[in-house]
Order: C-alpha cells, then sequence, then structure tokens
C-alpha cells in the first residue's frame, strides 16, 4: 500500500467519480484507475462499485476511507511541521573546525546562530585537517571549515573568505621598529616560533617561505597560537600569525606587522560531503561567516 494509491482513493470518494478523482489529482484516468486496481489486489478487497459512469463505495471502501484520510493528515502535518522546523532553525549541528579557525571564528558566529535560532543545538569538534576530513567522509559532523587544500573527492567546498598572515614579533626586536611594512625576506636566517606540522597553517608559511626562499632558525615548535604568541613575547623568536588572531590578540610584549605588497595568506573554507543533504543550520553558519568577515 503506498501513499499516493491512498490519494487517488480518497479523492475517487470524496469525488464521487474516477474522472474528477484523476483530475483533483493532476493524473489521467485510465492510470488512476490502475493504481486503484492495485490498491484492491493488495487489500483482497473491491473498493468501489463500477455502475457505468457512477461509482460507489463498497463496505470496505467505507471502512478504508477515515483511515485513508488520517493516514494523509498526519503526513501532510508531519511535512508541515518539517519545513517549519527547518525554517526555524530547529534541529543540531555538529560543526568541524580547526584549531588555528575554531577559536578564533566560532565564537562570534555561533552566537549569532543561536541568536537567530535559539532551539538549535550545536556541537563544535576541534581537530586538524586529516581528522576532520575523515569524520566528514563517515559522517560523524555535518560540515567543517579548514584552509584549502584539501584533498578528498568525497567533499565538495564553499568559499568563504580569505585572510592575510601578518609578522608578530618580540617588542624589543630590531625588526620591530623599523619603518614600513615587514618583507618575509626579512624573516631569512631568524629565529622562528612556528606551529606544529599537525597544523595546516604550518605547512601554508612553510610554503610561503619557500617560495620566497626565506630560511628561518626554529627555536621552538607548539601547537597553539596562544603559546606561540606568549614565546615570542618572551624574545624567544618572531613567527607568522592569521588575522583572525590578530583581531583578537591578547595584550603582550610583542609588535604585529602587516607584508607589503603580496603578503601572505590563507583561504577559508566550509567543507561539506558531497554525498549528503546539507545541514541547513549549517548554511545558515556560512552565510553568517561571510558576513561578519567581508
Amino acid at each position: 500500500m503506498e501513499l499516493h494509491q491512498l490519494r487517488y482513493f480518497v479523492a475517487v470518494a470524496e469525488t464521487g467519480s474516477f474522472s474528477r478523482g484523476a483530475e483533483r489529482c493532476g493524473i489521467t484516468q485510465p492510470s488512476l484507475s490502475q493504481q486503484i486496481l492495485k490498491l484492491e489486489d493488495e487489500l483482497d478487497q473491491r473498493l468501489f462499485d463500477r455502475l457505468g459512469r457512477r461509482v460507489q463505495m463498497t463496505p470496505s471502501g467505507r471502512v478504508l476511507l477515515p483511515r485513508a484520510q488520517r493516514i494523509l493528515a498526519e503526513v501532510n502535518s508531519a511535512s508541515k511541521a518539517v519545513q517549519q522546523d527547518v525554517t526555524e532553525g530547529k534541529g543540531s549541528l555538529t560543526i568541524g573546525a580547526i584549531p588555528t579557525i575554531a577559536p578564533f571564528l566560532l565564537p562570534e558566529a555561533l552566537t549569532e546562530l543561536r541568536k537567530r535560532f535559539p532551539d538549535s543545538e550545536l556541537h563544535i569538534c576541534e581537530d586538524t585537517t586529516d581528522r576532520l576530513t575523515q569524520m566528514l567522509v563517515r559522517a560523524e559532523i555535518d560540515c567543517a571549515i579548514m584552509s584549502p587544500p584539501v584533498e578528498e573527492p568525497h567533499l565538495k567546498d564553499e568559499d568563504l573568505f580569505t585572510e592575510e598572515l601578518f609578522a608578530i614579533l618580540p617588542k624589543d626586536h630590531a625588526l620591530s621598529s623599523a619603518a614600513g611594512d615587514m618583507k618575509l625576506s626579512m624573516l631569512n636566517g631568524e629565529d622562528a616560533i612556528v606551529l606544529q606540522p599537525m597544523h595546516c597553517l604550518s605547512s601554508q608559511i612553510d610554503a610561503f617561505c619557500k617560495a620566497e626562499n626565506v630560511n628561518r632558525n626554529v627555536s621552538c615548535s607548539t601547537s597553539q597560537l596562544s603559546t606561540l604568541c606568549n614565546l615570542v613575547s618572551l624574545g624567544m623568536g618572531l613567527s607568522l600569525v592569521p588575522e583572525m588572531f590578530v583581531k583578537r590578540a591578547p595584550q603582550g610584549d610583542f609588535v604585529i606587522k602587516n607584508f607589503g605588497g603580496k603578503p601572505p595568506k590563507r583561504k577559508i573554507s566550509m567543507y561539506w560531503h558531497a554525498g549528503r543533504v546539507r545541514n541547513p543550520l549549517g548554511e545558515f553558519l556560512s552565510d553568517i561567516i561571510i558576513a561578519q568577515n567581508t
């Protein structure tokens, strides 16, 4: 028994005619008649007496009618409820983000999302690009904010924005008081504090330096931008940090300088599993992030 068969049955019962029932349902009369016959075969009961141009429900048809009407009403109600819940942003969202993005980008964006959709339930998963990629493939998270490239054919990406990278130096470093913008070449031979290789930002910065033939003396590596910032304040070396960190940087004995010319940049993107239906809350979040960063 299928829903469309029940719809056709109710249409004929309520209009008293196969032709008018077919017209109401937007199909041809032969197609409607065929589906009614299939329904009768499945129930092993005749539902209508065909009396020339007139049809009349059999006792079995009269028993089925209120049940069919109730089923169709429930289905219609459920459909409207689902549409309303989607529009109102009800449900849950599990959002992944790499550690060099999550603490700086998500709090403000998720606060705005929660204001718009107070009935939503939000979960954050902070991890490396490789792990978030596999979580998306396994459908353990709805979407993830990462910095390309991400090599996984099952994923689709949506550009959110692009941000510059800045130099962060100890206050007493000679370059801190130098006039004008920084150049990446100025980092050559300098003691540097770097992010550990598990972070994609680390490999991106390495690529920028390699392209400019910049060799840094790595004095320390860390997994957190906040720790990196503190180490710079203590004079252990200089480093590069993303714009979103600069906007929310704590106070410390450091100086942040921008690069002139063509500064190093990284792209921020939202990633989705190509074969899954997108969570509407994730799409709303994407719109919020774009609005807040452009």
